[in-house]
């Protein structure tokens, strides 16, 4: 099982959250923001991420294991 850098109660994710989620640089989870690639809400200078939002782009992407898991 994967072990997740959250809780697994949460519903809004950060985006260094989403970030170790697809091992990637914050900087690219910040363009797909930017992009409308994943959808986000803003909460003053942070951006929150749904959980579902993240599942949606994990299975879209073709990791349907860790779309499960999440």
């Amino acid at each position: 099982m994967t072990d997740l850098p959250f809780p697994r109660t949460a519903t809004y994710l950060s985006v260094k959250d989403v970030a170790a989620v697809f091992r990637i640089h914050p900087k690219t989870v910040r363009r797909w923001i930017a992009s409308g690639r994943l959808p986000a809400t803003r909460l003053g200078r942070d951006w929150r991420i749904a959980r579902a939002d993240v599942k949606a782009l994990l299975a879209a992407r073709g990791n349907r294991g860790l779309a499960d898991v999440l």
